[in-house]
């Protein structure tokens, strides 16, 4: 592959003057494609890592808790489904991630899960990665999932409703709104739009179109992101910058700017930069912010949006169903929402694309629930129809009837101790109500 002349210049010049070994190392390194990784759910790892192994999987440990990256054995089935078609992954027991992407999220928790009720912004959140990992990190907060670019949320839907998310909620607001929102987040993630210059293994644009003008147009946006989200952040409170970048103007050069105009009102506590040929991952930026002192606010205008016009509290029960108390239910256009975190701190001007996950929806009166009710519902008195093989697993996650030893009613799936979710037994038969997207083809 040949990499444009401006990068291997600019990057010999900037951080290899005298290393040309180290130089060809970076080049080589920058070039392969870099290790498969995944994230596993807190209380999932022992039995997604035994699943994984069984069907041939070689799972390595890696410096962040619960992230494995993955290999396969000489002896691996060929027959056996992609990655992102096992079982586990469906049902959200674990998220394909990169382990340069994973390392912001766990930075900003310091690998810890924490039982704090914060409020917490993150910003560009599609397609999910970083923002169902906030959620793993802190069960009990609320996490606004902002995404500017409309075209991109849908799969960033796909993937909160795979990975269990009840304490989302999506916006869409361009990134520089949320400086109307002064001292209002606990902890907020900035993952930055960047050049990409770590996707070069990939071929990308960001290989042929690489030039130092391009990087100062993305570096006068990332600025004005980082003062919104200073401004939007608690007194106290921290936040991550990230990149997936490694030239100056992207990452030490915001941060410079920041210092310059807000110096005495923040604090770094953190500041990384990853390099392929020394840390095994892409080239990536994290430093790690702590707001020491109030920034004044300028003068912003209106807000925009109104989030409980429409949204009204539900009761507890629905139809036979008792819901966990640890949720609360919402009614929205006759949609039934479950809702947790801390949601009573925020704003009521927020206008949310998606507030908690659906969980059914009411049609004269009557609530007729979906395939995620099962997750918030007590089980204990359901009956658990086991599916005995991977044949008649893989009929299943095709989307065909199974044949089923079970009376008439509803029964709780499940393969290899692995819930699937609640389905409906008539005549000895269920019909498989696997979403159509993540149905095996």
């Amino acid at each position: 592959m040949s990499i444009n002349s401006r990068f291997i210049e600019y990057f010999r010049d900037t951080f290899f003057q005298d290393k040309e070994e180290e130089f060809e190392q970076f080049l080589t390194a920058i070039e392969q494609p870099i290790p498969r990784t995944i994230r596993i759910k807190p209380w999932h790892e022992d039995s997604v890592k035994s699943h994984l192994e069984s069907d041939g999987w070689i799972l390595d440990k890696t410096n962040i808790p619960r992230v494995y990256s993955m290999d396969r054995r000489e002896d691996f089935d060929p027959l056996e489904r992609r990655l992102g078609f096992s079982l586990d992954h469906i049902v959200g027991n674990f998220y394909i991630q990169e382990l340069a992407a994973a390392h912001p999220v766990d930075i900003l928790a310091e690998s810890a899960i924490h039982e704090d009720g914060f409020l917490i912004l993150d910003m560009a959140s599609s397609p999910g990665g970083k923002t169902t990992q906030l959620t793993e990190y802190y069960p009990n907060s609320f996490i606004i999932a902002n995404e500017p670019t409309r075209e991109r949320i849908p799969q960033l839907l796909q993937n909160l409703h795979r990975m269990w998310t009840p304490n989302v909620g999506i916006t869409l607001y361009p990134g520089q709104y949320w400086k109307k929102y002064s001292e209002t987040f606990d902890r907020i993630l900035l993952d930055a739009p960047c050049s990409g210059e770590w996707t070069l293994y990939k071929w990308t644009d960001a290989v042929k179109h690489w030039h130092i003008k391009n990087i100062k147009e993305i570096a006068r946006l990332q600025t004005k992101l980082l003062d919104a989200w200073l401004h939007a952040l608690k007194v106290w409170g921290e936040m991550i910058y990230s990149t997936c970048s490694l030239n100056l103007l992207e990452n030490e050069w915001v941060l410079d700017a920041m210092r310059e105009k807000y110096g005495q009102s923040f604090e770094i506590l953190y500041q990384k930069k990853f390099w392929p040929h020394i840390d095994g991952t892409g080239g990536f930026f994290v430093a790690k912010i702590r707001k020491i002192a109030s920034i004044e606010s300028e003068k912003q205008g209106e807000r925009r949006g109104t989030r409980n016009e429409k949204l009204t509290r539900y009761r507890w029960w629905i139809g036979d169903w008792q819901i966990d108390s640890k949720y609360e239910l919402y009614e929205h256009d006759k949609k039934i929402l479950a809702v947790s975190g801390s949601t009573e701190k925020i704003p009521d001007d927020i206008y949310f694309m998606r507030f908690g996950e659906e969980i059914g929806k009411k049609d004269g009166g009557i609530f007729y629930g979906d395939i995620w009710i099962s997750r918030y519902i007590d089980t204990a008195n359901i009956p658990t129809y086991k599916i005995s093989t991977e044949q008649e697993l893989d009929i299943y996650l095709r989307g065909w009837s199974i044949a089923a030893d079970c009376s008439d009613g509803y029964i709780l799936l499940s393969y290899d101790d692995t819930v699937i979710w609640l389905e409906y037994c008539e005549n000895w038969e269920v019909q498989s109500t696997f979403p159509r997207d993540w149905q095996r083809k």
